[in-house]
């Protein structure tokens, strides 16, 4: 579509919704056509997603005074200005996002006094102007994620000191100027994940008292100081995940007794002080150990002194095994996550004293099958992942899951399972399986390799058995060939002791040499 065709649209509609499919986007313009001829006077939401609209325009929308949001995503906007947006004295939401903004100057937005919500995150904006943001004296969310910021003007945030969320996700950060958190006390969420911090003070956030929400994850941390967070005592969210913490400071959650949500993964962390978590033990309900260095007996540690845990993530930490006793002190646990290990067999006694469990994520292990005990577990289970295992699909192995997908609420769970071996069904879904596919268990895949195996073994024990003995044998007969050989040097050496261990009767004494000389004729 190349046009919009508001002589077709109801003039009296409050919300217009033009979009396009990602592969086959509009090429829209916009200038004052919902406002002239006849004004669309009841228009609350206007959304153009996906049009390649260029510009806004000028007064392009004078007069829609009753107009509340305005939704220009995913289009091809390089600038914009004050004049955009004159007459929208009532818009509280303005999403700009994924577009290709550049620059804006100062006061761009001073027309939206009422102005609650503005996205412009993944755009190209790579420096904030003083007195940006003048006039918007009611803004509560601002989000500039993606966007090649690297710095942040203090200045810039002087106009908006009622702001509860602020994300700044992958904005180049290595460092923020304290002094925002001054101008912004009200500041309930902030994210600052995927950026560059290397360091944090123990007093960077000391003037975030309202902080609920803080996102920390994907930066270059090495370290949480003691008392870092210790102003914050209202944080019921922490995301520290994918730094290069190697180890919780002892004192690193002092006085977050709120804090609800803990997620650590994919750190270096191989160890724990217990007394890190003291002030989190009636609180926290979810936390994320997954893909660090942890052994097991340091999580079961940690998991003693918080009994009240109802999520736990044990993904990607090389785990086999689970003991069965494991969350015995865990019986509020609702989900837990132990996908990307290589637990073969399912813990069906761990699970068994997980009583509340309903979310319970086993992707990408490598379990082959699972019996009638373990599938009964299961059904009770509202939320299940158990993709991407190694699942065998013979008759031995396949044919109890096939029975509970065809009777069982699993239905859903197992149908979307593929067969690991035979190679023959390797892709194939259990949905697709019939009792007469399945190979019998004789023939499978991994049964061959089996005894292929088997025999290759057999094969190199009695190749060295072999190998062993002729070395013996060789090494005794070389011994023997040089013992012999030194024995007829040493009585070449000295004959008169071969002479003194002969008979005397028999010896026959020559003491000069001689000749045979021929007799003449």
């Amino acid at each position: 579509m190349r046009s919009i065709p508001v002589d077709f649209v109801d003039h009296k509609a409050q919300v217009i919704i033009i979009s396009a499919p990602k592969e086959k986007p509009n090429y829209l313009t916009i200038g004052p056509i919902f406002t002239q001829p006849i004004p669309f006077v009841n228009l609350r939401e206007l959304h153009i997603v996906n049009s390649n609209v260029p510009s806004i325009g000028q007064y392009s929308f004078w007069g829609l005074q009753n107009l509340k949001l305005i939704n220009l995503t995913y289009n091809n906007l390089t600038s914009i200005g004050a004049d955009n947006f004159r007459g929208l004295i009532n818009l509280t939401d303005l999403h700009l996002d994924h577009n290709n903004i550049e620059q804006m100057p100062s006061e761009t937005f001073r027309h939206l006094t009422a102005l609650r919500t503005l996205n412009l995150a993944h755009n190209q904006i790579s420096t904030l102007v003083p007195r940006l943001f003048r006039m918007l004296a009611k803004l509560l969310f601002m989000d500039l994620s993606y966007n090649p910021l690297a710095d942040l003007n203090p200045e810039v945030f002087k106009d908006i000191q009622h702001l509860r969320i602020f994300k700044c996700r992958r904005c180049l950060l290595r460092r923020i100027n304290t002094q925002i958190y001054h101008l912004v006390p009200l500041l309930e969420e902030l994210d600052l994940g995927e950026n560059q911090f290397k360091y944090l003070t123990s007093d960077e956030f000391i003037s975030l008292k309202r902080l609920k929400t803080l996102k920390l994850d994907g930066n270059q941390l090495s370290v949480i100081v003691d008392n870092m967070f210790g102003r914050n005592r209202e944080l019921q969210f922490l995301s520290l995940a994918r730094n290069r913490l190697a180890l919780l400071a002892p004192a690193a959650l002092t006085n977050l007794t709120g804090l609800v949500h803990l997620d650590i993964s994919h750190n270096k962390i191989d160890r724990f002080h217990l007394q890190t978590f003291a002030p989190v033990v009636d609180s926290l309900k979810t936390i994320n150990f997954s893909g660090n260095n942890l052994p097991l007996n340091e999580i079961a540690i940690v998991l003693q002194i918080l009994p009240d845990i109802h999520g736990i993530s044990m993904a990607n930490l090389s785990i086999e095994a689970i003991p069965q006793n494991f969350f015995i002190y865990n019986e509020h646990l609702v989900s837990l996550d132990i996908s990307w290990n290589k637990i073969s067999k399912f813990p069906l006694k761990l699970l068994t004293k997980t009583k509340f469990l309903q979310r319970l994520d086993m992707s990408k292990n490598k379990m082959h099958t699972l019996d009638e005990e373990d599938l009964q577990r299961l059904e009770a289970i509202a939320h299940l992942n158990l993709k991407k295992n190694l699942w065998r699909c013979d008759q031995c192995s396949s044919t109890t899951m096939l029975v509970f997908m065809a009777t069982t609420v699993l239905n859903t769970t197992i149908r979307q399972l593929k067969c690991h071996t035979p190679l023959r069904l390797n892709g194939v879904t259990f949905g697709e399986l019939t009792y007469e596919n399945l190979e019998p268990c004789s023939t499978t895949h991994e049964a061959q390799m089996s005894v292929i195996a088997g025999l290759m073994l057999l094969c190199v024990a009695v190749l060295a058995v072999v190998t062993t003995a002729l070395c013996c044998s060789r090494r005794r007969a070389a011994h023997y060939y040089t013992n012999e050989e030194k024995r007829r040097e040493h009585e070449h050496d000295h004959p008169e002791e071969l002479l003194g261990r002969t008979e005397i009767g028999s010896v026959a004494t020559i003491h000069a040499p001689y000749h045979l000389v021929a007799k003449g004729s």
